[in-house]
C-alpha cells in the first residue's frame, strides 16, 4: 500500500507543526507516518466492507477473508449483520485514490470525485484523532495533565462503527478541526446574534426567552437573541447574504466557553447547565449539520409528547429518560435554504436525569424475582468522567490548561455518572478499556463480570425502547452517539438524546391517543410501519447492540453466539407480556415478525452517500441475528 501523496505530505507537515502546540506533547519519530498508514488502511477496509455489504460489488467470503475485485481483505472476526471486524495488521489495500475506482469503476466522475473527497477527509481526521489519542494515553499514563476534556464524549476515536466516512468533516479547515473537534481540543465558543423578531421562528417562546437570558443579556425590544457556534459565526455573512447586517446582526457580546460533545455542533455549557444543538455548515458523516425550521418546531413538541407518554406509561420510563428539547429558535421558514443556517435547540444538562434514574434503580431491582439482576455485594463504584470545565476551555490552544485533578479515574462513589455508549470500546486515558472498568464491581472472573454487565445493560435499555414503539408508535434513534449510560457501580439506566431522528407512526400514535402538532411535511411522522420499526431495529440493534456485543467479545467476555440469543429472549419476553393486552396483541405480533424475520433491512450508508440521500434511506438486506435458529458467523 503506497501512501506517498501530496495529501500525506500536507498531513505530516501540519501535524508536526500544530500538534505539539495544541497538546504540549511531541509525537515520536515515525509516529505521524504510522498513523497516516493505519488510517488509510482502516478507511480502505471500511470502504471494501461497505461495498460488499451493500452488494455494490460481487464478493466471496471464505474462511477469514473477503475477496473482491482481485483484492483480499483478512478478517479478525466474522460478525452479525455482516459488520465484520478486519485484521488491519494483515490488510494490504491500495491507497484510497486507487481503491475507489477499482471497487466502483462505473461511478460517474462527479460522484467519484465527491466520494473520494469525503473518504480523504475521513482519513485525515482519523489519523489526527488516533495520534491525539496515543499522546493522551501516554501523557495521562505519566501522571501529566492533558489540555483537553477527558469526558467519554471526547474519547471516541474512530466515530461511527462502520461508516467509511466516519470522520468526514468537510467544511472545516485543518486548524478548525484541531480546535473544535470533540476528539481533539473540543473547544466550542458560543456567540450571540440578534434577529429581527418578525424574521425569527420560536418554539416555546416564553421558556426560550428565559433560557436565552440565562445565556446572554436580553436584547433590545423587537429582537430575538440566538446563540451561534463560533464556526458558524464566521460563515454567516456568506451564508445569509443580504440578511446579514440588517435582519441578523452580531450582538457584540463576549462568547461563552463551552465543550464540544460527540456530534461536534452540540456543545455543553457549565453555567448555565445547558446543552445547545447549533447549526454549523459542515458535512459530517452523512449530512450537513444545519438546524432546519422543522427541527425548531418539532423538537419541543416531540419532547412534550414523550414526557406525556412516560408520565402515563411507567413501562416506557423503566431505566430510560429522554433528554428533552426544551425550546428552540431559528430563522423563519420563509427564508428557505438560509433558514437552516441559523438555529439553536436548548436542552437541559442530563445530570439531573441521571440522578433520577439512579434513584429509581432500587424500585426496579425490587420488582424483579430474577436473582441475576441483584446489585453486586461489593460497594458501589463509578467511573467518574470529569472534564476540563468549560469555563477553563483554552481559547488559543495553550498546552496543559486542564489541571491534574480532572484526570479520568476509576474510584468508588455512589454518584451516578454518564458515559456516552459510543465510548464503551475506548480506553480510559492511561488505563484500561472503559467496558472492563464499568464491569469491575460485578463478582466473578472477567468473563462473568462482562456477562453480568451486558445482562443489566440489555434489561435497562431494550424493554422501554420496545415499549415506546409497540404501544405508542415512537421509534427512538437509539444509536451509540445518542445514548448515554448512567452508571454507579452497575448500569442504572440510559438517557437518550436528539429527537430530530425519531420516527412516529401515525396509526399507533392515534390508537394510543396521541396527536402531536408537527411541522407540515415532517419526515418524522410516517404511515409506513416498516419505516418506524426499521428505525428502531437499525439504531438500537445494528448500530448499538452489535457494537457493544463486539466490544464485550473483544474485552474477554462471552462469545456473540451467547449474547445474541439473550437479545432475542428479552424482546420475546416483553412482547409475550404485552400481548396479553388485547389492544396491543396485533402490534406485538407485527413487531415480533419484523424484528425476528430471517433477513432484515439495514441502511446502505455508502449507497446513500453516492446518491446524496440523507433522510430518504437506501437499504441492503442482511441475515438477522435475532431470527429464530440464527447461527452466528464462524469466527
Amino acid at each position: 500500500m503506497s501512501t506517498l501523496t501530496p495529501e500525506r505530505d500536507r498531513f505530516l507537515a501540519f501535524a508536526a507543526r500544530a500538534v505539539p502546540v495544541a497538546f504540549g506533547a511531541r509525537p515520536a519519530p515515525g509516529e505521524l507516518a504510522a498513523h497516516w498508514r493505519a488510517a488509510t488502511s482502516a478507511i480502505g477496509a471500511r470502504l471494501v466492507l461497505a461495498c460488499a455489504r451493500e452488494r455494490l460489488v460481487e464478493f466471496d467470503l471464505q474462511d477469514m477473508s473477503l475477496r473482491t475485485c482481485s483484492l483480499s481483505l483478512p478478517l479478525h472476526r466474522r460478525r452479525a449483520f455482516e459488520l465484520h471486524a478486519v485484521d488491519l495488521d494483515g490488510a494490504d489495500l491500495p491507497d484510497l485514490p486507487d481503491l475507489l475506482p477499482r471497487l466502483l469503476p462505473a461511478l460517474a466522475p462527479a460522484a467519484r470525485a465527491r466520494i473520494a473527497g469525503e473518504l480523504a477527509d475521513s482519513r485525515w481526521n482519523l489519523a489526527l484523532a488516533r495520534l491525539a489519542a496515543d499522546l493522551r494515553h501516554r501523557t495521562c499514563s505519566e501522571g501529566q495533565a492533558w489540555p483537553a476534556p477527558l469526558d467519554p464524549e471526547n474519547l471516541v476515536v474512530d466515530g461511527h462503527p462502520w461508516h467509511p466516512m466516519s470522520k468526514t468533516r468537510l467544511g472545516l479547515r485543518a486548524w478548525e478541526n484541531l480546535r473544535h473537534g470533540p476528539d481533539l481540543l473540543a473547544q466550542a465558543a458560543v456567540h450571540a446574534v440578534d434577529v429581527a423578531a418578525e424574521h425569527a421562528q420560536l418554539a416555546e417562546p416564553a421558556l426560550y426567552a428565559d433560557l436565552a437570558r440565562a445565556l446572554f443579556p436580553a436584547p433590545s425590544p423587537g429582537l430575538v437573541r440566538l446563540p451561534v457556534h463560533a464556526l458558524q459565526l464566521r460563515r454567516l455573512p456568506r451564508l445569509l447574504g443580504p440578511l446579514w447586517g440588517r435582519e441578523v446582526r452580531p450582538a457584540g457580546l463576549p462568547p461563552l466557553p463551552a465543550r464540544a460533545l460527540l456530534s461536534l455542533r452540540t456543545v455543553a455549557l457549565a453555567a448555565p447547565a445547558l446543552h445547545l444543538k447549533l447549526a454549523v455548515d459542515i458535512h459530517t458523516t452523512s449530512a450537513r449539520r444545519q438546524v432546519s425550521p422543522a427541527s425548531v418546531h418539532n423538537g419541543p413538541a416531540i419532547a412534550a409528547l414523550l414526557a406525556a407518554i412516560q408520565a402515563a406509561d411507567p413501562q416506557t420510563r423503566r431505566g430510560l429518560q429522554i433528554q428533552p428539547d426544551l425550546a428552540a429558535a431559528g430563522l423563519h421558514p420563509r427564508h428557505g435554504a438560509a433558514a437552516g443556517q441559523l438555529g439553536a435547540v436548548l436542552r437541559p444538562d442530563p445530570a439531573t436525569l441521571a440522578q433520577e434514574l439512579h434513584a429509581a434503580l432500587p424500585a426496579i431491582l425490587g420488582a424483579t424475582t430474577d436473582p441475576s439482576r441483584a446489585t453486586p455485594n461489593s460497594p458501589p463504584a463509578h467511573l467518574p468522567l470529569p472534564t476540563c470545565p468549560s469555563r477553563h476551555s483554552p481559547r488559543n490552544m495553550p498546552p496543559r490548561t486542564c489541571p491534574a485533578r480532572h484526570f479520568f479515574k476509576h474510584v468508588r462513589s455512589r454518584t451516578p455518572q454518564l458515559v456516552v455508549c459510543a465510548a464503551l470500546g475506548e480506553h480510559r486515558p492511561g488505563g484500561d478499556l472503559l467496558l472492563r472498568e464499568l464491569a469491575a464491581d460485578y463478582p466473578g472472573d472477567l468473563r462473568a463480570r462482562l456477562a453480568a454487565f451486558f445482562h443489566d445493560y440489555l434489561d435497562l435499555l431494550v424493554p422501554a425502547a420496545l415499549r415506546l414503539l409497540t404501544a405508542h408508535g415512537v421509534a427512538l434513534e437509539a444509536h451509540l452517539q445518542n445514548t448515554l449510560l448512567v452508571h454507579a457501580g452497575r448500569p442504572c439506566g440510559f438517557v437518550v438524546r436528539d429527537l430530530g431522528g425519531v420516527r412516529l407512526h401515525r396509526g399507533r400514535l392515534a390508537a394510543a391517543g396521541h396527536a402531536p402538532a408537527l411541522a407540515p411535511d415532517s419526515f418524522t411522522l410516517t404511515s409506513d410501519l416498516a419505516e418506524a420499526q426499521g428505525k428502531l431495529l437499525h439504531t438500537l440493534v445494528h448500530a448499538h447492540l452489535a457494537a457493544v456485543i463486539g466490544w464485550v467479545d473483544d474485552a474477554g467476555g462471552p462469545d456473540p453466539a451467547v449474547l445474541w440469543p439473550a437479545v432475542r429472549r428479552i424482546c420475546q419476553r416483553e412482547w409475550d407480556r404485552w400481548a396479553i393486552d388485547p389492544a396491543l396483541a396485533r402490534a406485538c405480533a407485527d413487531d415480533r415478525a419484523f424484528f425476528f424475520a430471517a433477513t432484515c433491512r439495514s441502511k446502505a450508508l455508502l449507497r446513500m452517500r453516492i446518491d446524496e440521500r440523507v433522510s430518504d434511506y437506501a437499504y441492503t438486506e442482511v441475515a438477522n441475528a435475532l431470527a429464530e435458529g440464527y447461527s452466528s458467523p464462524a469466527a
